[in-house]
């Protein structure tokens, strides 16, 4: 069973769904309204328990998140490192997803922002070859030594530089699998956002990044890969056709699935290809974390969609 360790967020989610989304100064009536367990961390542990790792998550939360790691809990997921903040609220997300399954975010960080560096295990890594997923909705301080030791304790890291930020090149030289979307790889490379697939792949292909290896996400159109001694250059893996109900969560899916694939072994082009698989069943459904596959699911071909 692969073992892997979490350092990210936990939010409670409120998950709002409408027509269209509004624009600036317009109010819109829901059509749905749902509440659940989110943050990138939280999604990233329980997408990758679901296919049936073992799963430790480091993280803050408020004194009103028993309900939050109840759910954790059973999902399979370890939060005995989770800390309790009686200062700081359990971060939040308001969410609005509308009828084509795209979605905007507002997130209050509340007690993710406390977590610090004390927080970390001394042991991230308990074994070599185990994986540290990490995140960037906590403070850089704390992903920076969270990366280093890990990779230190001889672990594979995978980084997920979401929010989108600076990161320092000795951080990233740490990283064996940099997971960017479009716009964040963008923002890390100082340059304009990529229009769509092609013109990530010429920006990926001429992007100077110390890790050992980028996927990029690119949603519906699956993702690229680029491993920094492979001689094949870029690679383009598709995803399936699907009718897109919420894309909320998909990229959390892909990195919780690419995290239990590394964790299995699995080599790096076959773990990203079950990554975009296990993004493509998330979006099928309504929900981050509701919708994330178990491992039958991802035996099964995805039905594609009427369109």
């Amino acid at each position: 069973m692969p073992s892997i360790t979490v350092v990210g967020s936990v939010n409670r989610d409120l998950v709002l769904s409408v027509e269209g989304l509004p624009h600036p100064g317009e109010t819109v009536l829901a059509r749905h309204f749902a509440e659940g367990a989110g943050g990138k961390g939280a999604n990233q542990a329980v997408a990758a328990a679901r296919l049936g790792s073992r799963v430790r998550l480091v993280a803050r939360v408020g004194a009103d998140a028993a309900p939050l790691l109840t759910a954790l809990a059973a999902e399979g997921v370890d939060v005995g490192a989770v800390r309790s903040d009686e200062r700081h609220p359990t971060g939040l997300a308001a969410v609005v997803v509308d009828g084509a399954g795209e979605n905007t975010i507002v997130v209050n960080p509340g007690a993710n922002a406390a977590l610090t560096a004390e927080d970390l295990p001394a042991r991230l890594v308990r074994e070599p070859g185990e994986v540290l997923l990490v995140q960037n909705e906590i403070a850089p301080e704390v992903v920076d030594l969270a990366v280093l030791r890990a990779r230190e304790q001889g672990g594979t890291v995978v980084f997920n530089p979401a929010p989108a930020r600076p990161v320092d090149p000795g951080v990233l030289a740490a990283v064996d699998v940099l997971v960017p979307n479009l716009g964040e790889l963008a923002s890390l490379l100082g340059a304009a956002r990529p229009a769509g697939p092609r013109e990530a792949r010429e920006l990926l292909e001429r992007a100077v990044l110390p890790c050992r290896a980028v996927v990029v996400t690119l949603g519906a159109d699956g993702a690229l890969l680029r491993e920094a001694h492979s001689p094949g250059g870029v690679t383009h893996v598709p995803a399936p056709r699907v009718e897109a109900v919420d894309t909320v969560g998909a990229g959390d899916t892909f990195c919780g699935a690419l995290a239990d694939s590394l964790g299995r072994g699995t080599p790096l082009p076959a773990a990203v290809g079950r990554a975009v698989r296990a993004a493509s069943h998330a979006v099928t459904g309504l929900g981050a974390q509701s919708s994330m596959p178990y491992a039958s699911q991802l035996d099964t071909p995805i039905l594609p969609s009427a369109s």
